[in-house]
This record gives C-alpha cells, sequence and structure tokens, in this order.
C-alpha cells in the first residue's frame, strides 16, 4: 500500500493557464520526487490596460508518493 502526500502550489504564466500549471510541477519536480498527479484547483488573472489579460495564474495541489 503506498501513502501520497498533497502539497499547494500557486504559479503564473504569461501564456496560459496549461503553462502555470506545468510551470509548478516542474518547479515540484526539482525538489519532490514520485509525483503521481497535479489538480488545478483554481484560476485566476490579471488584465492589462487594454482589457486584455495579462498573466494567467492557478492554484493547484500536487500529489506524490512518499518513500518508505
Amino acid at each position: 500500500m503506498s501513502v501520497n502526500k498533497v502539497i499547494e502550489l500557486m504559479s503564473e504564466s504569461s501564456s496560459s493557464w496549461e503553462d502555470a500549471a506545468q510551470k509548478a510541477v516542474s518547479k515540484a519536480a526539482k525538489s519532490v520526487k514520485n509525483i503521481r498527479s497535479v489538480w488545478v484547483q483554481d484560476f485566476s488573472a490579471t488584465v492589462n490596460g487594454k482589457g486584455k489579460l495579462a498573466t494567467y495564474r492557478v492554484t493547484c495541489k500536487v500529489t506524490f508518493e512518499v518513500e518508505d
């Protein structure tokens, strides 16, 4: 039986929500092993002065397996 742990991360990107989520997972993978899944819990964005989306933000939960 495996034991999993969940950490919550926030990330942003200037190109897309998918890129923001990928950045969160990539950064976590530098120090966390055995990442199994990511759940994007929340989406938000900032808007520039021209009424366009400027940055895409995600809050996500990353699940990884705890080693023995």
